[in-house]
């Protein structure tokens, strides 16, 4: 019986050592990818101000996409070696936190070459991108010259004004400023836009800073007839903050009918705020495939 327990005996004790492997495998050691923001080179007149918005980057390594990451980010990764990677800027549309987007008009950031990825370390990347070749601007307003390229509607009591003591980028920004005596405010592009095709992707861009909350929407033109069609509410912000807006989901509607169109912006002096109310505006574009 004791020579039956020592073998017994000698067959556990090592087994147990064996069997701290097989509850806790070796875990692989991710590397570490680090991006702060994303930067934007403008490498045409026509493209406007380098002003974005790229709150998030999609990031694909090796073939493999690791999601979306909010920036600044310090995103794992369990692919390590030599590895190609895809970094595409991102953003969120109509402003909604949890609609994160590839931004369509940026070109994917790639490097030169395949990068070291090492197990346990941080690598530091700086995605720099361009807009693709195919991008279209067919609305750009910085608030530079000494008009705008707005039309303003019969009620409305108040215009741009062209100012310079708060700016985004430049020497001048646009300033809405609203009050008991300026109580309204409507304004859409001065040029008429044909329907871009069904698939193509259409986003009205620009600065702002607001303490009065406005409507964004677009006209669209039917056998003459004009018909407001609203698209977001955006609320006050009290820093610069750029937005993006959908106009691809209304070419899709097949419930609205129409050749051409014209994005505006309509706001009203709240009564229960400040006796003066104002809308900044820097940087818009209007941009399609």
């Amino acid at each position: 019986m004791i020579k039956l327990r020592w073998i017994l005996g000698a067959i556990t004790f090592p087994f147990l050592f064996f069997s701290c492997d097989i509850i806790n495998p070796a875990e692989d050691i991710p590397c570490v990818i680090k991006i702060d923001t994303v930067l934007v080179k403008v490498t045409k007149v026509d493209q406007g101000s380098a002003s974005h918005n790229m709150s998030c980057v999609k990031i694909t390594v090796g073939g493999t996409t690791l999601g979306f990451f909010e920036l600044p980010t310090m995103a794992p990764c369990l692919k390590t070696g030599s590895q190609s990677l895809y970094i595409e800027p991102s953003f969120r549309l109509n402003g909604i936190a949890a609609s994160r987007e590839v931004y369509p008009f940026f070109k994917p950031y790639t490097g030169t070459s395949k990068f070291d990825l090492i197990p346990g370390e941080t690598i530091t990347i700086t995605p720099t991108t361009t807009y693709e070749e195919k991008a279209k601007f067919i609305w750009l307003e910085d608030f530079e010259d000494a008009g705008v390229s707005f039309r303003y509607a019969t009620y409305s009591d108040t215009t741009w004004i062209t100012q310079n003591d708060t700016v985004k980028d430049g020497r001048y920004s646009g300033a809405i400023y609203l009050d008991s005596t300026n109580r309204y405010f409507e304004a859409y592009s001065g040029t008429d836009f044909e329907r871009p095709n069904v698939n193509s992707e259409a986003l009205l861009e620009f600065d702002y800073f607001s303490t009065v909350r406005f409507e964004l929407g677009v006209y669209t033109y039917d056998n003459d007839v004009a018909t407001w069609n609203s698209l977001m509410i955006v609320r006050p912000c009290d820093h610069w903050n750029r937005i993006y807006v959908d106009i691809h989901t209304l070419m899709e509607d097949d419930d609205v009918d129409f050749d051409i169109y014209r994005p505006g912006i309509r706001t009203a002096w709240d009564s229960t705020g400040a006796a003066r109310q104002s809308v900044l505006m820097d940087n818009l574009k209007l941009i399609h495939f």
